[in-house]
C-alpha cells in the first residue's frame, strides 16, 4: 500500500474518531429548558417591551466537562417615531462553570445578543460570577454596548434565602456605569435593585417582586418605550 494511500486512510480514522467522540458528547450532553411570561422585560431596572408582557424561553446543553451552551429569546418593543425596532432579541452563550468546595462555585460565560431585523445592534458581552451561601455575584463587560462601540459594565449582588419550604426571599441590587450610558448631560451610571418572592407549585415556578432604579429627572421613563419607573414585576415559568 503506497504512502498516500496510508495518509489517506488514516485522516479518515481520525477524522471518523473526532466525530464519533463529537457527536458522543452531545448526545451525552444534559439538557434543559424553561419557557416563561411576565408583565414586563426589565433588563437591568429598564423595560425591553414598554411596558408590556413578553413571552421568553430558552435551552441549555451542559456537559460532564463543565461547559454549557444554549440559546434564548423573549419578544422586544423599542418601537419610537420614526423608528420601527425589532421584534424579537435572541441570544446565544458558551459558558464554563464549576465548583470549588460544597458551598462556593464560579462561572465565566460569553454572551451574544441578536436583535431580528437589525444586526447593528447586536453585540458580544462577558460575564464572571461566583455563588457561596445564598449569594451571587457577579460582572459584566462589553466594548460594544447595543452596537455603539462604546463600553458598558454592570455588577450584580443577588442573595436569595428559603424563609419557608419552598419559599425564597430574593434580594438584588445592580449597579450600570460606561460610555454607553453617557447622554451628553454627565449621565454615565445608575443603579437598579429589586425585592422579591418566589416558590414552585404544580411544575410551575412563580415569582413576584417589586422593582426600582435611582434614575431621576430626565432620564426617568415612565410611560413608553425604555420606561425605568418602580413597577410590580410577575412571572410564571415551566422548566423541562
Amino acid at each position: 500500500m503506497n504512502n498516500n494511500l496510508q495518509k489517506k486512510r488514516l485522516a479518515k480514522l481520525v477524522g471518523l474518531a473526532l466525530t464519533t467522540s463529537l457527536f458522543s458528547s452531545i448526545a451525552a450532553a444534559e439538557v434543559s429548558g424553561e419557557i416563561g411570561l411576565t408583565n414586563d422585560y426589565r433588563f437591568r431596572g429598564v423595560s425591553q417591551t414598554a411596558g408590556d408582557p413578553a413571552v421568553q424561553g430558552g435551552i441549555d446543553w451542559s456537559f460532564e466537562s463543565g461547559f454549557s451552551v444554549g440559546a434564548w429569546a423573549s419578544n422586544v418593543d423599542f418601537d419610537e417615531p420614526g423608528y420601527n425596532g425589532p421584534d424579537i432579541e435572541y441570544d446565544f452563550y458558551v459558558a464554563y462553570g464549576g465548583e470549588i468546595n460544597d458551598n462556593l462555585s464560579y462561572d465565566v460565560t460569553l454572551n451574544r445578543y441578536n436583535y431580528s431585523g437589525e444586526s447593528d445592534l447586536g453585540y458580544f458581552e462577558v460575564t464572571a460570577g461566583v455563588e457561596f451561601s445564598g449569594f451571587r455575584v457577579a460582572y459584566w463587560y462589553t466594548n460594544d454596548y447595543g452596537g455603539s462601540d462604546l463600553d458598558y459594565h454592570y455588577g450584580k449582588i443577588n442573595y436569595s434565602y428559603e424563609f419557608v419550604e419552598n419559599w425564597s426571599l430574593d434580594l438584588h441590587y445592580g449597579y450600570n456605569v460606561g460610555d454607553a450610558l453617557d447622554d451628553g448631560e454627565g449621565f454615565d451610571s445608575y443603579s437598579d435593585y429589586s425585592v422579591g418572592v418566589s416558590t414552585e407549585l404544580m411544575g410551575f415556578g412563580l415569582s413576584l417582586a417589586w422593582l426600582g432604579t435611582d434614575l431621576s429627572g430626565d432620564q426617568k421613563v415612565s410611560d413608553g418605550v425604555f420606561q425605568n419607573d418602580d413597577t410590580v414585576l410577575a412571572r410564571v415559568s415551566y422548566a423541562f
